[in-house]
C-alpha cells in the first residue's frame, strides 16, 4: 500500500455546528472499506452527490475539523466521486455495533465551553462525559467533538432545555416577540429571565433564556399573529383558560347574543384554548374603562439623598403627574418617600404615545393586547442628566485590609512601671497582607480626588472584610448598605457568593476587582468582572496574532515542556486559526511548528523564510524556558539578517531573565493588561498627585520585564484602584442607576487599564475583555495598542 506522508498536521477549527447541536449518526454507506495509513485505520469513504462535510461527520460520529486535519484539500470543497478518508477512532466509530446505536450524542466543543458546561446543557452526569472521553477531565480543545451518552435531552429546534429553560439562539432578524409567540410565554417573562434583555438589544447569534411552561399549563396555541388586533367589523381575542362566550362579552362590554352569532361554528359550551373568537364592534355599547398606566414601560429609580420628585421629573423628562399615577398603578405610595426607595418611572416613549393616544381616541386600548402595548425598545442613554440635582453617589468598598495583623506588627508590649502596655513603634509599616488592598484604596482615593474636581459627589463607605466570611455577613447586615449605589469587592471567592446574592437581591451592581476566577458570572446580571478569566483573553491574543501575521511566515516555538496544559491549549488554538483563516480566504498557510532544542541555532535558522518578514510566538508562561529561546531567536535573527516580530504574553513582563535589548531587537510584540502613556498630561498630573500624597511609585502592576514583589517600595494595585473606581463612579454619574444598559458606550479615561466590559449571556454578569499590545521598536521607542 502506498505510504502517505503528511508534512504538516493541519488543524480547522470550523464553527458550524451551533453549541447545542445535536448529531444523530446515520451510519455509514454499504460497501464502505477501511484501509490503513502509516499505521492509522481509516474509513475511505466515497462522496456522494450534494454530500457535504457536515453529513459525512454526522454519518461517521467524526467532527469535521477530524476528516479536516487528514484530508486537508477537503477545506477547499468536496466533488461528487472523490475518496476522503475518515478515521476509525476506538470507542467511538470503529465497530458497526458503535456507529449504529445511536445511543450518542456528538458535540462539537466551543469558545469557553467545559465539560462541566456540556454535562449541565445535555443533563448528564460529569463522569459519563468523562468517561466516554477520556482526556476531557484535563481540558476541551475548541472544535473537538466529545461524546454525550444520550438521556432525556429534548430537541427543540434552536433550544435546549437547561434546568427550566429553554436555550434559544436568536437568528437573523428574529424578534423578541417571535421568540415569545414560539414558546407561548410573556415577553416579559422572557426579558425577567435575561436582564441584558432590558437594555432594548437582542443580538444575533446570543442566547435567550425561555422560562418552560409547567404541563399544566400548556394550552393548544394558534398562532397569535392577530390576536387583540382589529379590522372594520371585528375585534379578535383568544380564549384563555375558563373563559366563556358570555365572560368574554363582558369584557368588552359587549351584546352576548352578537357575540355568539360571530363565533357560530365553535361550541360555545366547550371553547378550545388558543382559538380566536370575534367580538363585532356594533355590539359594544361602552368601552370598558380600564387603567391605562397597567401596561406602561417602566423605570426603576432609586431615590438618592435629597431628591425631590420635581429632581426626578427633571432627569428622565417625564410629568411628575404621569410619574404619580404610574406608581399609584404599581402599588407604590409616594408619600413614603426616602432615599434608597425604588419608584417607577415612565419611559418617554411610552409617554409620548399615551398621549397620541388621548389624542386620537379616548376610548381605553390596553385590551389590544400584550405585543400592542408592551413595547421593547432600546433604552435611552443620553437622557440621564447629573448635573440636574448632582446626587451622592454611594460607593461600598469591601476588601480584607486586615486592619489588626498591621496593628500587630506596629506596637509592641512593654513594662512600664510594672504595667504591660502597647507603644508604637517609630516606623509604621503595613502588614503584607494588607498592602494590595491598601494600595487599591489609595487609588479609589486618587480617583474620588479626580471626581471631586469635575462636581461628582460621593459617599464612601470602606468596611473591612477580614479575617472570614462572618465579618462579611455582619457587614452584609448594616442598613446603610442596602442603599449602595455600587459595591467593589469582596476579594476573594470564598466570599463571593455572599456578596453576590445580596446584590442581586438589593439590585446594587458589585464589582469584582481582583481574582480571575467567578463562580456567580452566570447567576448575578448585575456583577462586573474586573479582571478577564484566561480562557477568553487567550482567543483575542491568538486571534490578534494570527490576523497581524497575515503574510507573514508564522513560527510558532514549542518548549521543552511537552505537558504544560496551558502551552498545549494555545497552541492548538493557534493551528486552528492558522488554518481556518488561510483556508476561508483559499490560501495554504505558511506556517511552521518547531520543538525547541537547546544550542540548536542552526535548526532555527531554517524555519525563518529569507523573503518576506518572519512572525515568531512562543505560547508559553515558563520563564526559563521563553529566555532560552529567545535567546536563541535573536542569536538566528542576527545572523540571517531576517526581520522578525515577536510575540508574547502577559506574563512575560514580570520576568527579570529577559533582556529587554532582546526584545527591542526582535520587534516585540507584548499582550498586557496594564500598561501607563507618560506622556498623556491627565496620567501625569494624576500620579504626581499620587507621588505627593503618598511617597512612593504607583506602577503598572510591575515595570516591563521586572516583578516587583509585595515587599517593593512600589505602589502595585493603586493606579488599579483608580480605575475601577473613577470607570463605575462616572458610569452612575452619567447613566444613572440604570448604567448597566449603557456600559457599551462608556470610555472615560483611565491610566494604566482599557475596561470594556461585554455580558457573558442575556441572564448573566459582565467581564472585562480589555487589553493591550505594548510594542518594543528596534529604535528603542515603546507604544502602546490597544486590542480591538
Amino acid at each position: 500500500m502506498k505510504k502517505i506522508i503528511i508534512l504538516l498536521n493541519l488543524f480547522i477549527a470550523l464553527f458550524t455546528i451551533s453549541e447545542f447541536g445535536m448529531l444523530a449518526q446515520e451510519g455509514i454507506p454499504q460497501g464502505t472499506e477501511k484501509i490503513i495509513i502509516d499505521g492509522q485505520e481509516y474509513y475511505l469513504h466515497k462522496v456522494r452527490k450534494s454530500e457535504g462535510l457536515y453529513r459525512i461527520s454526522v454519518s461517521y460520529g467524526v467532527s469535521q475539523k477530524e476528516i479536516l486535519e487528514v484530508n486537508p484539500s477537503a477545506a477547499l470543497g468536496l466533488k461528487e466521486g472523490q475518496l476522503i478518508k475518515v478515521p476509525v477512532i476506538k470507542g467511538r466509530n470503529s465497530t458497526e455495533e458503535q456507529l449504529n446505536t445511536g445511543q450518542y450524542i456528538y458535540h462539537t466543543v466551543e469558545k469557553g465551553q467545559t465539560a462541566y458546561y456540556i454535562s449541565k446543557r445535555y443533563k448528564v452526569d460529569l463522569q459519563d462525559i468523562y468517561e466516554n472521553n477520556p482526556g476531557s477531565n484535563q481540558q476541551l480543545l475548541v472544535g473537538a467533538m466529545i461524546k454525550i451518552p444520550k438521556k432525556d435531552v429534548v430537541k427543540h429546534d434552536q433550544s435546549a432545555i437547561e434546568e427550566g429553560y429553554h436555550l434559544h439562539k436568536v437568528a437573523p432578524k428574529e424578534t423578541l416577540y417571535a421568540i415569545a409567540r414560539k414558546y407561548d410565554v410573556d415577553i416579559r417573562d422572557i426579558i425577567k429571565h435575561n436582564k441584558g434583555l432590558e437594555s432594548g438589544i437582542l443580538t444575533v447569534g446570543s442566547y435567550v433564556r425561555v422560562p418552560v411552561k409547567k404541563a399544566d399549563e400548556e394550552t393548544v396555541v394558534e398562532p397569535q399573529l392577530v390576536d387583540g388586533s382589529e379590522d372594520a367589523i371585528y375585534i379578535y381575542h383568544k380564549i384563555k383558560s375558563g373563559e366563556t362566550l358570555y365572560s368574554i362579552s363582558e369584557k368588552y362590554n359587549a351584546r352576548s347574543q352578537d357575540v355568539i352569532v360571530a363565533n357560530s361554528s365553535i361550541n360555545a359550551d366547550d371553547l378550545p384554548l388558543g382559538y380566536l373568537v370575534r367580538i363585532p364592534k356594533a355590539s359594544i355599547r361602552q368601552a370598558k374603562k380600564q387603567d391605562p398606566f397597567k401596561d406602561a414601560v417602566l423605570i426603576d429609580h432609586k431615590i438618592r439623598k435629597r431628591e425631590s420628585l420635581y429632581d426626578v421629573e427633571k432627569t428622565y423628562g417625564v410629568p411628575a403627574e404621569l410619574i404619580e399615577k404610574v406608581n399609584t398603578s404599581s402599588g407604590i405610595d409616594l408619600n413614603d418617600w426616602r432615599k434608597g426607595m425604588i419608584i417607577k418611572v415612565p419611559s418617554k416613549k411610552w409617554v409620548e404615545d399615551y398621549y397620541e393616544s388621548i389624542r386620537i381616541v379616548e376610548t381605553d386600548e390596553a385590551e389590544s393586547g400584550t405585543e400592542d402595548a408592551f413595547a421593547f425598545e432600546k433604552q435611552a442613554c443620553d437622557t440621564y442628566d447629573y448635573n440636574i440635582s448632582k446626587p451622592s453617589i454611594a460607593v461600598a468598598v469591601l476588601l480584607p485590609f486586615n486592619v489588626e495583623a498591621t496593628k500587630a506588627i506596629n506596637y509592641t508590649l512593654e513594662e512600664v512601671d510594672g504595667d504591660t502596655i502597647q507603644v508604637e513603634n517609630e516606623k509604621r509599616k503595613l502588614s503584607n497582607r494588607s498592602k494590595v488592598f491598601v494600595e487599591f484604596y489609595q487609588g479609589t482615593l486618587l480617583a474620588l480626588d479626580a471626581l471631586k474636581k469635575e462636581g461628582v459627589n460621593v459617599d464612601l463607605f470602606v468596611y473591612d472584610t477580614a479575617p472570614d466570611s462572618n465579618k462579611v455577613k455582619q457587614i452584609l447586615n448594616k442598613p446603610e448598605l442596602r442603599h449602595a449605589d455600587l459595591i467593589i469587592g469582596p476579594a476573594y471567592s470564598s466570599n463571593l457568593k455572599l456578596v453576590s446574592d445580596f446584590s442581586r437581591v438589593n439590585n446594587i451592581p458589585m464589582v469584582y476587582p481582583l481574582s480571575t476566577s467567578n463562580s456567580e458570572l452566570e447567576n448575578n446580571p448585575l456583577l462586573f468582572q474586573a479582571n478577564a478569566p484566561d480562557t477568553l483573553m487567550i482567543d483575542i491574543m491568538a486571534q490578534k496574532m494570527i490576523q497581524q501575521s497575515m503574510g507573514k511566515r508564522l513560527v510558532m516555538i514549542r518548549t521543552e515542556s511537552k505537558d504544560n496544559a496551558f502551552e498545549q491549549k494555545l497552541s492548538q488554538l493557534i493551528r486552528d486559526k492558522v488554518y481556518w483563516e488561510s483556508f476561508k480566504n483559499g490560501q495554504v498557510p505558511d506556517f511552521v511548528e518547531y520543538n525547541f532544542k537547546q544550542d540548536d541555532l542552526v535548526s532555527m535558522e531554517r524555519m525563518f523564510a529569507n523573503d518576506k518578514e518572519n512572525a515568531v510566538i512562543i505560547p508559553s508562561m515558563e520563564e526559563a524556558q521563553v529566555n532560552r529561546i529567545i535567546t536563541t531567536v535573536k542569536g538566528a535573527a542576527d545572523k540571517t539578517k531576517t526581520p522578525v516580530t515577536l510575540w508574547g504574553l502577559p506574563e512575560w513582563m514580570k520576568y527579570n531573565t529577559i533582556n529587554p535589548e532582546d526584545i527591542h531587537k526582535l520587534n516585540g510584540h507584548i499582550f498586557s493588561y496594564y500598561a501607563v502613556d507618560y506622556t498623556d498630561t491627565i496620567n501625569n498630573e494624576r500620579i504626581n498627585t499620587y507621588r505627593s500624597w503618598f511617597g512612593t511609585e504607583p506602577m503598572a502592576i510591575s515595570p516591563f520585564f521586572q516583578t516587583a514583589s509585595v515587599n517593593s517600595n512600589l505602589s502595585r494595585y493603586s493606579l488599579w484602584g483608580h480605575d475601577v473606581t473613577y470607570y463605575f463612579v462616572t458610569a452612575l454619574r452619567n447613566y444613572g442607576a440604570n448604567f448597566t444598559h449603557c456600559i457599551q458606550h462608556h470610555q472615560p479615561h483611565t491610566i494604566q487599564s482599557k475596561l470594556d466590559f461585554v455580558r457573558m449571556a442575556n441572564w448573566g454578569g459582565f467581564f472585562n475583555r480589555g487589553l493591550y499590545v505594548v510594542k518594543f521598536n528596534p529604535d528603542y521607542e515603546v507604544t502602546i495598542e490597544e486590542v480591538e
